[in-house]
């Protein structure tokens, strides 16, 4: 009899989407299953993921082209905070270093740590929720009701306790605001209260949607109804079970009807099964259809008039034009730095330019959050950007290092302090000390937004590296170290970027380098080293780009490295008591140096990849005074992490080309397989003669090979790595290395 009633009359159909994270994507099925059969959907509520579909529904997205948003391999990317290559900005990027992990140290009154507030860097689906929904709610006047459908969103103020239902403003904010799931995604802020995902407090809103609009018929699409017990390895899950109040997915009226996709098989954060969501909500949608037609009668959805209106509110993003920028949350130089990074010649701005530079201003670490959104400026016709920034405050410090299975056991520390005003300063500092490697480190960086921003950094580095102590017994040193080399730069660099991945630096440096050795390996305790003293001055212009996804053991992007480098000083060699020399020599050297490096990656098939790297090195280089100071100064070859632990004379050359091919399989996102193999081609080899002294080889006369199996897990410290390693034309050509941690070390003085 009800069903009976509820015919005679034109029916209003209001839709429910409930939260789920990527099994809430199993509700575009379910939307293209009732448009397809004309079911007419007058209202929408939504929270979470249900927030984010139902409003690009509500802004005139169909579902077939919702389905090709989202299914695209760059929507999964941006939902686990990967960007898009295009959007990386190298410029502000401080040089790769051995942390694991970092602590950032805040002071009131007395210092307290900062945990981290998200995982996932947002800034990719922020941009594009302002890209995609800035025009629609302008058109509507900000006013929710005056979208293609009227929408509510729902999402949870943690500060008052309580659900918050978003029907008018910015729309971009109100969804990001209801899928910022706690230490996934940064919350947002509104009159400094904290506003959380929806689903904490009301994860299934029909009630907001009957009190809202009251409709004859609701349907709700429920794909958070698999209850995840909380694991002990999953904080996540630890996290949603000790906030996520209980949600009461039923319907209060009878002739409501509840759609539950068959979607409890995906993860909560599986976005790569996207597609199997969406196909598991299109089959239950369509076998509701009988059921829900005829609940609503003879009332079908007009199709034309829907295509019309979404043909009215479509929009072409590339032809908005930015006029002025607002900023809130910092000072008037803050703001000042921020509108000068963005629009330095305050002129009209294109949405793509906006783009460029926007990402620029993400990579900035002065700010630990960037939240954009473009308010329609009714007297110009064009768009302001509205900045809202969330400063970064306190002292970064970070540890790392490395563990292994040879005594190189590296630790790490560095702290960093951020400064910023009308520009930007940061005062960098860090410490590397082990068996093999010491070193300290000081920068200052001064970056200047504006049409051609540029740095200036000033830094000290000392570095020693003990070649002899990390190839001995771990806890004896039998005899004294025959290969111990120091040097110390103080350097100033300017640079600037020429694209977002791409930047200039030149610059100089004061240097001295301290060689210690023995001329041969047949020594007593009581003997001493030679040591060579080289003290002079370097000039420098770089260029660098990088994309690579990870500090060691890259599996995607690509690397270019080109510097070219003049060198004079003084050499000044003190001999020890085993070489055949007895007086001190000197000599004055000047030469050039172009180093090129070039790494990339390509994907072959799905668990499949290959690589390629090449270097060359061409330098007018002289011999230093004896053969062991000639191969320590010289510029070595080290394609694979394990070969920068070591002292290989044969892999030196003044003049040289390497090539290599890298072969990956990718077990999963966190286990790779690799298999290296480089060639090694000096121009002419530096020999040794029988007085000491050096002489080249023939002109190619020789190459070298070296190969890598290497299997490395990514842990959340670091790179976990076991790798067989093969040294062409040397005694023991095999060696087996375990470690954990980075490989990296601070540069060297001279190369």
């Amino acid at each position: 009899m009800l069903v009976l009633s509820l015919q005679g009359y034109s029916q209003k159909v209001g839709l429910v989407l409930s939260g789920g994270g990527a099994r809430g994507f199993a509700q575009i099925g379910v939307l293209r299953a009732l448009e397809e059969n004309k079911i007419p959907i007058d209202y929408i509520t939504g929270v979470s993921s249900g927030a984010l579909i139902g409003c690009y529904y509500a802004a005139g997205t169909s579902p077939s082209q919702l389905e090709r948003l989202v299914t695209q391999k760059i929507f999964a990317k941006r939902a686990e905070g990967q960007f898009d290559e295009d959007n990386l900005y190298s410029f502000l990027k401080n040089p790769v270093d051995a942390s694991w992990i970092e602590i950032k140290l805040i002071s009131d009154s007395v210092f307290k740590t900062q945990l981290p507030s998200n995982v996932v860097n947002a800034a990719e689906i922020d941009f594009a929720l302002m890209e995609n929904l800035s025009i629609p709610i302008a058109r509507a006047g900000n006013n929710f009701d005056s979208l293609i459908v009227p929408f509510r969103c729902v999402a949870s103020d943690i500060t008052a306790k309580r659900a918050v239902v978003y029907k008018q403003g910015d729309l971009s904010f109100a969804v990001r605001a209801s899928m910022s799931f706690p230490f996934y995604y940064a919350p947002m802020l509104e009159n400094n209260n904290i506003i959380y995902d929806g689903g904490i407090y009301n994860n299934f809103p029909a009630d907001v949607l009957q009190s809202e609009f009251n409709p004859d018929l609701i349907i709700g699409v429920n794909t958070a109804d698999t209850i995840d017990l909380p694991s002990e390895v999953n904080f996540l899950s630890q996290l949603k079970s000790m906030i996520q109040r209980t949600t009461n997915y039923s319907m209060n009226r009878e002739q409501d009807i509840i759609i539950t996709p068959n979607v409890s098989g995906i993860g909560l954060f599986s976005f790569e099964d996207i597609r199997s969501a969406i196909d598991s909500g299109y089959a239950m949608g369509l076998r509701m259809i009988p059921l829900i037609k005829s609940r609503i009668g003879n009332r079908e959805a007009d199709t034309l008039l829907l295509a019309e209106r979404r043909k009215q509110f479509s929009f072409s993003y590339k032809d908005l034009l930015i006029d002025s920028i607002s900023v809130t949350g910092v000072n008037s130089k803050q703001a000042d730095y921020i509108i000068k990074t963005i629009n330095p010649k305050g002129e009209l701005i294109t949405a793509e330019e906006l783009k460029q530079k926007w990402f620029r201003l993400v990579a900035d670490e002065n700010q630990r959050y960037l939240f954009p959104s473009l308010k329609y400026n009714t007297q110009s016709g064009h768009f302001i950007l509205c900045v809202d920034v969330r400063k970064n405050k306190g002292v970064s410090i970070n540890f790392g290092g490395n563990v292994s299975s040879r005594p190189i056991n590296t630790a790490f520390i560095s702290a960093q302090k951020n400064y910023w005003d009308k520009y930007s300063l940061k005062t960098f500092a860090s410490i590397y000390f082990g068996k093999l490697y010491s070193s300290g480190h000081i920068r200052t960086r001064l970056d200047v937004p504006g049409r051609i921003p540029f740095y200036i950094e000033p830094s000290v580095t000392l570095n020693q590296w003990d070649f002899y102590k990390s190839s001995s017994a771990f806890f004896e040193d039998v005899k004294p170290s025959y290969l111990v080399q120091y040097d110390e730069s103080y350097s100033i660099k300017l640079g600037t970027p020429l694209t977002n991945k791409l930047k200039l630096e030149g610059g100089a440096s004061v240097f001295e380098t301290k060689d210690n050795y023995y001329l041969t390996r047949d020594f007593t305790q009581t003997d001493t080293s030679d040591l060579t003293d080289f003290k002079g001055n370097s000039y420098f212009l770089e260029l660098e780009q990088n994309t690579l996804n990870r500090k060691m053991y890259a599996t995607k992007g690509s690397g270019l490295f080109a510097r070219l480098r003049y060198i004079k000083g003084n050499e000044k060699t003190f001999p020890g008591s085993t070489g055949i020399l007895r007086d001190t020599t000197t000599y004055y050297h000047e030469w050039f140096q172009l180093n090129v490096k070039y790494e990339t990656y390509f994907n072959s098939l799905r668990r499949f990849k290959w690589g390629l790297f090449g270097e060359l090195m061409l330098s007018g280089q002289p011999f230093f005074s004896n053969y062991q100071a000639t191969v320590l100064a010289a510029p070595a070859f080290n394609p694979i992490p394990d070969m920068q632990t070591q002292f290989q004379e044969t892999y030196r050359a003044h003049n040289y080309l390497g090539l290599g091919i890298k072969n990956l399989i990718s077990i999963n996102d966190n286990f790779d397989i690799r298999l290296e193999g480089y060639a090694f081609q000096p121009f002419r080899e530096i020999l040794q003669e029988e007085n000491f002294k050096s002489r080249y080889g023939d002109n190619f006369g020789k190459r070298y090979f070296v190969a890598t199996f290497n299997t490395i897990y990514k842990s959340p410290i670091g790179p976990v790595s076991l790798a067989l390693n093969y040294y062409d034309k040397r005694e023991n050509p095999v060696g087996i290395i375990f470690h954990i941690g980075y490989i990296i070390f601070n540069r060297k003085a001279i190369y």
